[in-house]
């Protein structure tokens, strides 16, 4: 029960190969949800979105009509101090699609596929990326998801009244932070 499946992974803006065992996907789904979606969005909302996610259209009625748009993405307007106008947004589900593959570049290589995968040189042979290079792609892919994520916690705050389960906690206390203490 997750937020998001093997398949809208594989198919998503960042697609990995179809050959790619679910099994193994769905792991990088659920460190993906406990540690970047979760901590963000509070254990309430989250439980009460996988709920919703995995209930038929009839029992969907019965959860905010704004839980849609919180996962798909869309258009909305916001009126508060910081945030007055209309902003667009590409979804909870983006955004954890995006946290899922930086998993898989950390973990895999490149060119993710069912046998580890490759990154094809100038000669006729492959070999694998340097760490560096996996690890410059990682932070990128990141901060697109942190980027969506940040989006989606928009919303949120814009639809407090409808979505009462949103706790805001913000970035502060839900992300780790390491402070240096000169010598």
């Amino acid at each position: 029960m997750n937020l998001t499946t093997p398949n809208k992974v594989k198919n998503g803006s960042r697609p990995i190969s179809g050959n790619f065992d679910d099994d193994r996907l769905q792991r990088f789904i659920i460190e993906a949800e406990q540690i970047h979606v979760k901590p963000r969005i509070g254990d309430e909302l989250y439980i009460d979105l996988l709920k919703y996610v995995n209930s038929d259209a009839i029992q969907q009625t019965s959860f905010p009509v704004e839980y849609k748009t919180l996962l798909e993405g869309g258009i909305y307007y916001a009126n508060s101090c910081c945030n007055v106008g209309t902003f667009q947004f590409m979804g909870l589900i983006e955004a954890l699609n995006y946290y899922v593959y930086a998993g898989l570049i950390k973990s895999n290589d490149y060119n993710v596929t069912r046998f580890g995968g490759s990154m094809v040189k100038r000669d006729d042979y492959s070999q694998r990326p340097e760490l560096r290079e996996k690890l410059a792609a990682e932070k990128d892919t990141l901060i697109i998801a942190d980027t969506y994520m940040n989006e989606c916690i928009g919303y949120l705050e814009a639809n407090k009244e409808n979505i009462p389960l949103f706790k805001s906690a913000g970035i502060k206390e839900n992300m780790l932070q390491i402070k240096i203490i000169g010598e």
